[in-house]
């Protein structure tokens, strides 16, 4: 009786660990998905679904679709992705996937981070970065000194992509 006991109290704790868990992740979560990552993650589903539908209803139809028929997609679909990823539902999802991936301590952690000041300006800051990341990416793509090499070496496998040799 005493380990059945000790059994249900323990599991109680188990419990109550993973709710404040789930706490700390819901509480993370509404702190990193501010308005503008909602929006920006709503237009990136809405534009999936708007192509996929599109490419869809062009198949069934046997031709391109109009430009009005594009927009009426294009609302349908975005009304659909407002009214189903509401910001109270995306803070449920994210938080899951903060629970899975950092335990309780870890958790409490971020959220210190994340209200500090320099946490915020992280989070502020992190969609810049990330543009000039990709610029500075792109930058020394197209002057990296091996790049005519690897033009070349396409050309020799591809010899449709060569440059068409003037008269």
């Amino acid at each position: 009786m005493a380990a059945l006991v000790a059994s249900l109290a323990m599991s109680g704790q188990a419990l109550a660990q993973e709710d404040d868990r789930q706490a700390l992740a819901r509480d993370l979560a509404h702190l990193m998905l501010d308005d503008t990552l909602r929006r920006e993650m709503n237009d990136q589903v809405a534009t999936g679904l708007t192509a996929a539908v599109g490419l869809t209803l062009q198949e069934r139809l046997s031709r391109p679709l109009l430009d009005v028929e594009r927009r009426l997609i294009s609302e349908i679909v975005g009304r659909f992705v407002r009214d189903t990823l509401v910001p109270s539902r995306t803070d449920d999802l994210a938080a899951g996937v903060y629970a899975q991936r950092f335990d309780e301590a870890e958790l409490r952690e971020l959220l210190a981070f994340q209200r500090s000041a320099v946490g915020r300006k992280a989070t502020r800051l992190a969609p810049l970065i990330a543009i000039e990341t990709a610029q500075a990416i792109n930058e020394e793509i197209r002057s990296s000194p091996a790049l005519p090499r690897m033009v070349e070496e396409l050309e020799r496998a591809f010899p449709v992509l060569r440059r068409p040799e003037s008269p």
